[in-house]
């Protein structure tokens, strides 16, 4: 993918509208890598994700945790990079089993590459205004590719009906 695309939210509401849609299209085997701003809306994103995706419940960081395992119409694995040390806990935490079990999302995904990942969207979150934010597409590939186009045509003309 060349071009960077990007949309931006007027609030959380807005943040978790456009997870839930994203959630929504999500299959089995997509990995989500989130970047950005700290406090800058990468477990608000991941509470739309999970919606889109049927899960009930609290969905929260998974900061002290490193990985949270949620059950929906597909299983969701939420993973923080932030703490870890190395790629090699990434084999630990059996990334590539959760991969194909279900649909992951790190949060700090930009401080390890990760293996198998044959389907994913990459999206850097960061702070355009007090209460906006900036969300860009960074890559995609294989079914997130199609999933990103879909998702963009989707969540602006939802925009436009507002």
């Amino acid at each position: 993918m060349e071009e960077i695309r990007k949309i931006v939210t007027q609030s959380a509401e807005e943040t978790v509208k456009l997870g839930w849609t994203l959630g929504e299209r999500a299959g089995r085997g997509l990995f989500i890598g989130l970047s950005g701003d700290l406090g800058g809306g990468k477990t608000t994103l991941t509470q739309g994700i999970a919606r889109g995706l049927s899960v009930e419940g609290a969905v929260t960081s998974p900061t002290f945790q490193l990985l949270r395992e949620y059950s929906g119409r597909e299983r969701l694995y939420h993973f923080d990079f932030y703490r870890l040390e190395s790629g090699a806990d990434l084999f630990d935490l059996d990334i590539a089993g959760c991969l194909k079990d279900g649909v992951v999302v790190a949060e700090w995904s930009e401080r390890f590459e990760v293996p198998d990942a044959e389907h994913y969207i990459m999206m850097r979150l960061d702070w355009e205004s007090e209460s906006c934010r900036r969300i860009e597409f960074t890559g995609a590939a294989g079914d997130g590719a199609g999933l990103l186009e879909a998702l963009l045509k989707e969540f602006e003309s939802q925009l436009r009906k507002e």
